[in-house]
């Protein structure tokens, strides 16, 4: 059933608060499978080429496809957005652009924004305990570590700072990369956090002393997103140059480059967005309207390198892959795209499952940890809950 449910009566708000905000919902009722979040103040982007453009004036916006965007046309007002969340957390003072949740206190919630802040909140009492500063730049990333005793603020300043959550004191600034900062990733047991930076390289701290113990070079463009694999013994990276590569995190040696230098139709024709990485599994979302799926064995002798297969190369979307994950409870893989489509893939399957729609380009997918919940984030200004197994 792809049919939304209805809003639920709330407090209505206008649209012209000057302070961005953020909306939080971790607890829903489990007996309501989907959910629909709208989020207040955030515009509906137009493609480069016009594509979301109004077919007539005055008339209901189609995609190509011929499915509706969901905007009227110029002559027409919005309707008010039903605020729905649980807690309304205001005092940045220019855009959100990351969310993180303290992985023991969920009451805990950390933001970083276009105002060269990070805060510290209380879902619960609505309040922000810490203003973070000291970015020069904005605050394009946010991450506690997994003991939840550090919170890595990282900046287009190039810099990642290190902050005590209890207090909200500075503990110590991680210098290196040149430009900057795109992502951070924490290693699942230890207190290690890497970085990917548009000057192309990925820097790896010991955060608990500040000391690079790793440098990472090879990527001939931005590297976009990156993360450590599920037991924390390999580093995965992928880039703006197509493609995607697997280090060691002991001596920072490259041991698998997945690229297709030839333009054979091997691996990826365009920069890479995002990246998701669980067990032997591999998922990389592009600009060239493909998730590819590749298996990277690892052998069990030190003394072998380990290997990569790419075994699906899914061509569904018609626009960009903003967004890939795995279910960490499912296997199925998610893919998410400006074509306003969430796909979800059974890892021996190269046809989609099944397909989720929005009303606009999806920018983020993500698996609940526990459930077989899949939520994703549109340029519509809707987060969805969906059934992981059936997409309703």
């Amino acid at each position: 059933d792809m049919a939304e449910q209805e809003p639920q009566a709330g407090p209505v708000y206008d649209d012209s608060d000057e302070e961005d905000e953020i909306f939080c919902d971790p607890d829903n009722d489990p007996s309501v499978i989907r959910k629909v979040f709208e989020l207040e103040g955030q515009e509906m982007e137009e493609d480069e080429e016009g594509e979301m453009d109004d077919e007539e004036e005055g008339g209901m916006a189609l995609r190509p496809d011929g499915f509706s965007d969901g905007r009227e046309g110029e002559g027409e007002s919005e309707a008010p957005v039903v605020d729905m969340s649980s807690a309304r957390l205001e005092g940045h003072t220019d855009a959100v652009y990351a969310v993180a949740v303290h992985p023991g206190a969920s009451e805990l919630i950390a933001t970083g924004g276009g105002d060269d802040t990070a805060g510290l909140w209380n879902r619960e009492s609505k309040q922000r305990l810490f203003s973070l500063s000291g970015h020069t730049d904005s605050v394009i990333g946010v991450a506690f570590n997994v003991a939840g005793t550090m919170l890595a603020t990282a900046g287009m300043d190039g810099v990642v700072k290190i902050w005590n959550p209890v207090d909200g004191s500075l503990l110590r600034t991680l210098e290196g990369p040149s430009e900057d900062i795109m992502w951070i990733s924490w290693h699942s047991k230890g207190d290690v956090l890497i970085a990917g930076s548009t000057d192309m390289s990925v820097w790896m701290w010991n955060a608990g002393t500040g000391d690079c113990m790793s440098v990472f070079s090879g990527h001939s463009g931005s590297v976009t997103c990156g993360k450590f694999s599920q037991d924390g013994k390999l580093v995965m990276t992928a880039s703006e140059d197509g493609s995607a590569r697997v280090w060691s995190p002991k001596n920072g040696s490259c041991l698998i480059n997945l690229a297709d230098a030839k333009g054979a139709g091997t691996f990826h024709q365009a920069g890479i967005n995002c990246l998701d990485t669980f067990g032997e599994l591999l998922v990389t979302g592009s600009q060239d309207c493909t998730a590819i799926v590749t298996m990277i064995s690892i052998p069990s002798s030190a003394d072998v390198l380990p290997t990569a297969k790419v075994l699906f190369i899914h061509k569904h979307h018609q626009d960009s892959v903003e967004g890939v994950a795995i279910s960490p409870t499912l296997g199925y893989v998610a893919t998410a795209s400006l074509d306003a489509r969430v796909m979800v893939y059974e890892p021996s399957a190269d046809s989609p499952r099944f397909t989720c729609l929005h009303d606009a380009g999806v920018t983020k997918v993500l698996w609940h940890p526990t459930k077989d919940w899949l939520v994703s984030s549109s340029l519509d200004r809707t987060v969805r809950v969906w059934d992981g197994k059936s997409g309703a």
